[in-house]
């Protein structure tokens, strides 16, 4: 038997100590350790009957966001399977949830987890694995619902409580609800200064609230910090960058970019994500990156045909229009397509084929200088991005190249209009107002010349 706070949880196949081994595995992928999975592998090696470990090591190979680790995750699945009769009920749902979610239903996988978070509400593991997946669906409605259902059997002596309430207070932060999503968010942190997921929703907090000065001192870390933390540690850098940018900082933006959100080559689809979004906003403001975007390109490139997070793709896009590679963008959207229409009984292909295609059709037409079917493509999703994944201020991204392409062809009216709103939502945003200050010396001056030619 394993404790897990109050709780006591029987794993089938395994002595005690290496219940405890699991346990501690499960802290540090919570955690975003690096050490979790070479300790999940040396586990499975060193106990091949502990079904959970190799559920667990299904998981994690999943998460990875690539179809790559989709055969050794499935290899893992198979082996846990190998002990029907002796597996429990949690460990069936478990497995039945990895099921799902190796062949892409990512859906029905959130559904295994919610039987399993009804029939247990302090199965952590589940609510983590699904608040993960929540998230990279836009869900936070699902996201905050499952917390509320499940906080009232936690109470803060238990062990994951701090973990739990750094979820919540992400939820809550999604959903508008930014007072309290601060309130549990930092309690979160005071109870455990090591977790990073509870930093990181008090950083959206203050991201959503224009408040970029509580934001910069937040995340006020040491250079070195976070560095026995898995790739989520450069997320966070992302977000200091992304207090820079707003503040108009963009030399303090190029240095964190070099230094912690890009640091060495990478193909892993957050760092992807993360690189990306702050080129190409750079680019926005008018700022000459230079070479960076070719080894983004590259590897990009790697990753070209995934398909496994859908909010990625754009960031394919934007990586392969920045060099030209026009092939590359033909043979992803090729693919998106294929994907879409293989997959239009199920959720993924579904927003693929709605949303995916033409976000990354519209990335593609911005860097041909295609400026009005860019706008024609994003115009009549903007309102409706969410299902694609990520948070508010990642899809934040879409909104800002729907505004480019309308100052490049010259519609300052409009994108007037939309700076406008980016200004309300990002109150204090330096680089919003530069901007605007822009577009309507433009729009005054375009007034001017059609005075004067009356």
């Amino acid at each position: 038997m394993t404790k897990f706070g109050h709780r006591e949880v029987h794993w089938s196949g395994a002595t005690p100590e290496e219940h405890k081994v699991l346990k501690d595995i499960i802290a540090d992928y919570f955690a975003y350790r690096l050490s979790a999975f070479p300790k999940l592998k040396k586990l499975c090696e060193a106990a091949p009957n502990f079904a959970m470990a190799h559920i667990l090591k299904g998981y994690l190979l999943t998460s990875m966001g690539t179809q790559g680790t989709i055969p050794a995750a499935t290899k893992a699945a198979d082996r846990a399977a190998d002990f029907p009769e002796e597996l429990t009920e949690n460990e069936n749902n478990h497995l039945k949830a990895l099921r799902a979610w190796i062949n892409g239903n990512n859906k029905g996988a959130c559904n295994h987890w919610d039987d399993i978070i009804i029939d247990d509400p302090q199965d952590l593991l589940a609510i983590k694995l699904q608040h993960f997946n929540l998230f990279w669906q836009g869900r936070p409605d699902h996201m905050r619902d499952v917390i509320a259902r499940a906080k009232p059997m936690w109470d803060e002596t238990m062990t994951g409580y701090p973990t739990l309430m750094g979820m919540e207070s992400f939820a809550l932060e999604e959903m508008g609800q930014y007072q309290e999503a601060e309130r549990i968010g930092r309690l979160a942190v005071e109870m455990d200064p090591n977790d990073l997921w509870a930093i990181h929703a008090v950083a959206h907090v203050y991201e959503m609230q224009g408040n970029l000065d509580a934001g910069m001192k937040w995340l006020n870390q040491p250079a070195d910090m976070w560095q026995d933390r898995n790739p989520f540690r450069e997320h966070l850098w992302w977000h200091t960058a992304l207090f820079a940018y707003e503040k108009g900082h963009y030399e303090k933006v190029l240095d964190l970019y070099d230094a912690s959100i890009w640091p060495d080559t990478s193909n892993f689809y957050l760092d992807i994500q993360n690189a990306a979004s702050i080129l190409i906003r750079l680019e926005f403001a008018g700022v000459d990156v230079g070479k960076r975007w070719l080894s983004l390109a590259e590897a990009a490139q790697e990753r070209n045909g995934d398909h496994v997070l859908l909010f990625t793709e754009p960031h394919y896009t934007m990586a392969f229009g920045s060099v030209g590679n026009s092939v590359q963008i033909e043979k992803q959207i090729l693919s998106l397509n294929t994907f879409a229409s293989e997959n239009l009984k199920n959720r993924e292909g579904r927003v693929a084929g709605e949303l995916a295609v033409p976000i990354c059709m519209a990335v593609d037409a911005f860097f041909r200088q295609d400026y009005k079917t860019t706008k024609d493509l994003l115009w009549p999703l903007r309102y409706e991005f969410q299902p694609i994944g990520g948070s508010h201020a990642q899809r934040d991204v879409f909104n800002l190249l729907l505004i480019e392409s309308l100052i490049c062809m010259e519609d300052y009216k409009t994108a007037g209009a939309l700076l406008v709103e980016r200004s309300a939502r990002h109150k204090n945003s330096v680089s919003t107002k530069k901007k605007l200050d822009q577009v309507n010396a433009s729009l005054n001056l375009s007034q001017t010349e059609v005075g004067l030619n009356a």
